[in-house]
Order: structure tokens, then sequence, then C-alpha cells
């Protein structure tokens, strides 16, 4: 018998043995919304609740109908810095500041610039303005850009506490949005999750 003809007679028992020790794969789509607790992580309900309170906070304070009265009825300009991440854990806080500012964009009370992308933008004006490529009459002029009102900025800190089997979280988010032109903060706020977890078998 063939080295060839061997291979070929075993191939199907090779092929059944791969496939039984490959382990099944189950999963399923969960309510965004939903409250889960996976671990003791900060965790997207951390987030949308967090969000939710502050975003909440930050239309209902005085300081949009203040500008408003001074400024003939305009909205507010917003630009969103990054809010720093003091915790020990990997969290992606950029992904806070995004959904905060989606949400008080669509409440169609404050204005945001993209403060992320003024690299691209100033590029994509260079282009249209001094490469010769793009016909005068419908590329953007230079200087039209509106300047932002106020700077949205934060901090995430965590404090961890562990005490006979039992572990205590307690995040803080602190948002403050301040004056561009005067440096005055107008607002600020703090939201505070606390999460308590219990000892079962090995650990946390």
């Amino acid at each position: 018998m063939s080295y060839f003809y061997r291979c070929i007679r075993f191939f199907p028992f090779v092929m059944l043995g791969v496939i039984g020790c490959t382990p099944a794969f189950e999963g399923e789509y969960s309510d965004p919304n939903s409250v889960e607790i996976i671990d003791d992580r900060w965790n997207d309900t951390d987030a949308r609740k967090t969000s939710e309170i502050l975003i909440r906070s930050m239309l209902e304070k005085p300081w949009i109908a203040e500008f408003k009265g001074q400024h003939k009825g305009e909205r507010p300009v917003v630009v969103v810095a990054d809010i720093a991440n003091r915790t020990d854990e990997h969290i992606e806080t950029k992904a806070i500041g995004d959904g905060i500012r989606d949400e008080l964009i669509n409440s169609g009370k404050i204005r945001f610039i993209d403060g992320d992308r003024r690299k691209q933008i100033l590029e994509e004006m260079r282009y249209q303005n001094d490469s010769g490529m793009v016909s005068k009459s419908s590329a953007k002029k230079k200087g039209n850009q509106i300047g932002a009102d106020y700077m949205l900025s934060g901090t995430l800190t965590s404090l961890v506490n562990e005490e006979k089997g039992r572990k205590n979280v307690v995040y803080q988010t602190v948002l403050q949005l301040t004056d561009l032109e005067t440096s005055e903060m107008v607002w600020s706020q703090k939201y505070v999750v606390k999460k308590r977890f219990k000892r079962s078998g090995v650990g946390f």
C-alpha cells in the first residue's frame, strides 16, 4: 500500500478527530439597556448610568440660558477634551465622552465642534484651496470655522477596598465645563458608582 493511499485512507478519521476536539461556540444578543455585572470592573452599565446622570445635569443647569441671554439666543459651542482615566483599569474613556457628546447634540441645545478631526479638516482645506485641483466656486473658504465657547473635560477615578471576603469598588466621574475666553468654570458635576462584591470560591 502506497504512502499516498494510506494518507487518503486515514484522512477522514483525522478530520473527525479534529472536529470532535473543536469546542462548541454559542452566542446570543443581549439588551444594551439591561443591567449586567460580569465582574468587579467598570462595564457598559456603569458608563451608561454615568452618562445619563451627567447629561441630565448639564442640560438642566442655568449656564445654557445665561449664555443664550448674553448672545441673542445663540446656542453655545462646545469642544470635548479627553476624559482622563486615573483608575488602574484599561477603560476607553473616549467612548464615554463620545456618548455624552452625541446625546447633547441630539438635545438641540448645544453645538459641538470636532476637535479630534481638526488636523484632517485642515489638510482638506489646504487641498481645496492650495492644490489647484478644486474649482474656486466649490472650495470652502478659510477663516469661517466656528470657535468653541466652552471646553468639556473630566476625570474618572476609582477606589478599591477589600476586607473579610468582601470587595467594595467606587468609581467617580467628574465633568467640568470651562469658558475658553475667561477660564471660568461654568458647570461641574460628579457621579459616583458604588459596587459591592462577596467572595465566593477561590477569590476575585
